[in-house]
């Protein structure tokens, strides 16, 4: 029974209101919600953002992957899929770049926000684990 209460609190912890930032990233110069690590062509970059929203998350998520698309010229969506930490919550889509880079875009819907996160980093690059908890920390 311990065990349990223990895991509930840790879940609880992970998908709290802490900050949206990577641990150790850099905030980007003029925004409040953006963050980067590396330099050069190992530069990646994180965002954050929230917007009223009234549809579901299966509505968002066709909104991202247009959104995605239509910014991005050039752009392939790779797919999408359940965010793992939070299935049935999140998705995240996974989008090709040009300029050898990739594109992680994760969303929910919560109280009637889209909330949406946005990863990108060089095809060569390892996935920092520190994303995932930010992902985590608001898409949760």
């Amino acid at each position: 029974m311990n065990t349990r209460i223990a895991l509930i609190a840790l879940v609880l912890t992970a998908c709290s209101g802490a900050s949206p930032a990577p641990k150790g990233w850099t905030a980007i110069s003029g925004s409040s919600d953006a963050w980067s690590q590396g330099r050069g062509i190992a530069r990646q970059e994180y965002s954050y953002s929230r917007k009223r929203f009234s549809g579901t998350l299966q509505d968002l998520a066709s909104a991202v992957a247009i959104d995605v698309l239509l910014h991005n010229r050039g752009a392939k969506l790779r797919g999408s899929e359940p965010f793992a930490p939070c299935p049935g919550a999140a998705g995240v889509a996974t989008v090709s770049l040009p300029g050898g880079k990739t594109l992680w875009e994760g969303f929910a819907v919560h109280d009637a926000l889209a909330v949406r996160t946005v990863y990108v980093l060089p095809v060569v690059a390892q996935a920092d684990p520190n994303v995932q908890a930010a992902m985590q920390n608001v898409l949760c």
